[in-house]
């Protein structure tokens, strides 16, 4: 991949000055109507799927779940969730955008609704299967609509506005899951089934309303002007032809449910993408520690009760969300990924090491608000890469394939965190597991970095 590769292709650049268009004012437009909208989907995505966190505060003794249980149980999920990733990726080029969301949210909402009725161990397996295998695609999808509405000059930047809604829901969550859990509810449920019921039904109630929001493609976007529409459809087809093979048709340049099925095999002998895999196998691994154990680590180490703690653990995600927020678009204006991916990752990872030793909880604590920073930094500018240098028939495949490499950091990580933790007493091994992934992270993200993009 050429540094070039990561910028706005001339042709496209000029469209602006013949057409009268301000590319500024179509990037506004498309924050507002469709970066925004997905914004608050994800968040509710995030909470749906992280709730469970926090429901173990009171879950795990009511229904008798070891720490090995409960970890099995929540990467679950990821199981599910990686076997419905690439036919959930082919539904979208299928169906369409509207009939895809509308689905895919609708059936997230009534999974994650029903986990408020567990019984035992074996239907909290079964529901977390059933609620990975019903969000399966949606991140993944969120990304390719991002590429195909985006362009690339703006795509740091809306990508990584979308993923701050992942820390959004945790800083939210957060205190808003502990205060759900802790007041008189009206169904007279126990608190932490109560919260996950109150956190579901909004999301069945929004996956009604995408109908009448969504459409398939920027042509059919109304909200933007005729002049628009061609500026932004011309931009967004320069650029996919500058990533396609030499004498590509226009009929190629477009996607389809067999182009992908064939651009697999070359896609597997990718250095690019094995090391995009592998990169966000990484971040996610760290980012679904905290995800999962942080509520418990803090537990642990304060006492405190569910309000609390559901506030503590809020802190470390708002480094998360001012790293997604800052560093994409510093990325989009120097033109630079391979670094802002990298150092970001390897501050992240040196400071889970550093708050593993820490000597006192506010100390660890910041250093975990520090480790924070710097996995949102990494994440927000991660899919950059990927969706910068594949071809538009490789695209959809590679952002599935990539994210389901990404999220086996999510079906073992959990899982390993638990056995670890279950093993020695202690969380000081598990953090220093995770810490050892991102930074293995970082060096591959350096490798990748094109010789002629290296300074002396």
């Amino acid at each position: 991949m050429k540094a070039s590769d990561l910028h706005l292709p001339a042709v496209a650049a000029g469209a602006c000055s013949t057409t009268g268009v301000d590319p500024a004012d179509v990037n506004r437009l498309l924050t507002l109507r469709l970066i925004l909208p997905f914004l608050g989907l994800i968040v509710l995505n995030s909470l749906d799927r992280v709730n469970v966190g926090f429901a173990a505060l009171r879950m795990n003794a009511e229904l008798g779940f070891s720490p090995a249980t409960y970890g099995f149980g929540v990467g679950l999920f990821f199981a599910g969730y990686m076997v419905a990733q690439v036919p959930s990726m082919w539904l979208l080029q299928r169906y369409g955008m509207r009939r895809w969301m509308c689905g895919v949210v609708l059936s997230w909402g009534l999974v994650a609704t029903a986990t408020a009725f567990v019984q035992d161990a074996t239907s909290f397996f079964a529901l977390r299967f059933a609620l990975g295998l019903a969000e399966a695609g949606f991140a993944p999808g969120v990304t390719w609509c991002c590429a195909r509405w985006v362009p690339q000059r703006f795509r740091g930047g809306a990508i990584g506005l979308t993923m701050v809604a992942i820390p959004l829901s945790v800083v939210i969550g957060g205190p808003l899951s502990g205060w759900l859990m802790e007041i008189r509810n009206p169904l007279g449920l126990p608190g932490w089934r109560f919260m996950i019921l109150a956190e579901g039904l909004p999301t069945v109630l929004l996956g009604v309303a995408l109908w009448w929001w969504v459409v398939d493609s920027p042509e059919q976007a109304t909200w933007l002007t005729p002049a628009q529409q061609r500026w932004l459809a011309d931009t967004l087809r320069v650029e996919a032809r500058g990533r396609s093979e030499p004498h590509a048709t226009e009929s190629q340049l477009q996607p389809s449910s067999q182009r992908m099925w064939q651009a697999l095999r070359p896609l597997l002998g990718s250095t690019l993408f094995w090391g995009c895999a592998l990169v966000w196998f990484s971040l996610l691994t760290g980012a679904y520690g905290l995800m999962y154990w942080l509520p418990l680590v803090i537990k642990q180490a304060s006492g405190q009760g569910a309000l609390a703690i559901g506030w503590l653990s809020a802190l470390p995600w708002v480094g998360v969300a001012a790293g997604m927020l800052l560093n994409p678009r510093h990325s989009d204006r120097s033109g630079e990924r391979h670094l802002h991916i990298a150092v970001p990752a390897l501050v992240a990872a040196l400071a889970l090491v550093a708050a593993a030793f820490a000597p006192h909880g506010a100390l660890a604590l910041a250093l975990l608000v520090a480790a924070g920073l710097g996995l949102g930094a990494a994440q927000g500018t991660f899919w950059t890469l990927p969706t910068s240098a594949l071809s538009p028939a490789a695209l959809p495949m590679g952002i599935a394939l990539v994210n389901m490499a990404g999220n086996l950091g999510g079906l073992l990580g959990p899982s390993a965190i638990g056995a670890l933790r279950q093993a020695t007493g202690s969380y000081q091994w598990p953090v220093l597991a995770v810490a050892a992934v991102m930074g293995l992270g970082a060096v591959v993200v350096l490798a990748m970095r094109p010789s002629d993009d290296r300074r002396p």
